[in-house]
């Protein structure tokens, strides 16, 4: 019976997680997700049938772990569990979320209150038919309100620091995309009129290279300025390479 009708059986594609469940510090998390896959298996039937070895082998839990879930669960009333016979003898039925109160011959009896009702929990009053649900008053609320609200940053048109060299360099650079994030990492560089020399020669011999006249390889101009890719040109070239140019005292001002 188990293994064909969990095969037949229909899953809503959301779970019902109410902020009553969410927000219970007795509940363990892991009999929250429970309770949630609950309600998610009781679209079909109107309960959930599922053995525990099978919410073990959904979690990697044990089935003695689900067990004391499910108890817990029903311990704060947010589900009911009953037995029913059926042609093969019996099972457990669970009711959760909005199939909690079932109409009379249905499940439950509809006089049956759960968890979200004020009377079986009663620190608990925005139940699931209340709307909106109020976040918690006290200290979390006190360091929510004081929690610095992060805002973005307006772009910026150029960096701080030599916008006019920057401004060569970008023009200068075979990349033209993500150019705030090029602004920042120039910003954190901060290069000395010397190293702007240096990387100059270095950008010019990286362009004039085949696998960078192919459009293959070129990084992000940020990507670039953080690993400090003018470093790249290598030491020893093979043997027909062509070096790249040595630099001359002021020839990366002409064009960086």
């Amino acid at each position: 019976m188990g293994k064909e009708r969990m095969e037949d059986s229909v899953r809503a594609y959301y779970a019902v997680l109410p902020a009553d469940v969410r927000y219970d510090r007795e509940l363990r998390p892991n009999a929250k997700l429970l309770y949630g896959e609950l309600t998610a298996l009781c679209n079909q039937y109107g309960y959930c049938w599922a053995p525990n070895e099978y919410f073990a082998g959904l979690y990697g839990l044990a089935p003695e772990t689900v067990s004391r879930l499910i108890s817990q669960l029903e311990r704060r009333g947010y589900i009911r569990c009953e037995m029913a016979a059926t042609e093969k003898g019996a099972e457990r039925r669970i009711y959760a979320g909005m199939f909690l109160v079932r109409p009379a011959g249905g499940g439950l009896d509809e006089n049956v209150k759960g968890g979200l009702d004020k009377n079986v929990n009663p620190q608990y009053e925005n139940n699931i038919n209340k709307a909106p649900y109020s976040p918690p008053q006290g200290d979390g609320a006190a360091a929510a309100e004081k929690k610095p609200v992060r805002r973005r940053c307006a772009p910026k048109p150029a960096p701080d620091w030599k916008p006019e060299r920057f401004a060569r360099f970008w023009d200068y650079y075979p990349r033209g995309e993500s150019k705030q994030a090029a602004i920042r990492a120039w910003d954190r560089l901060k290069p000395s009129d010397e190293l702007i020399s240096e990387m100059a020669v270095a950008l010019r011999w990286q362009k004039e290279s085949a696998s960078w006249q192919a459009g293959v390889g070129i990084p992000y101009a940020s990507t670039w300025l953080n690993n400090q890719r003018w470093t790249d040109v290598p030491k020893e070239l093979p043997a027909g390479a062509e070096a790249p140019p040595q630099p001359l005292r002021g020839e990366g001002v002409r064009y960086l």
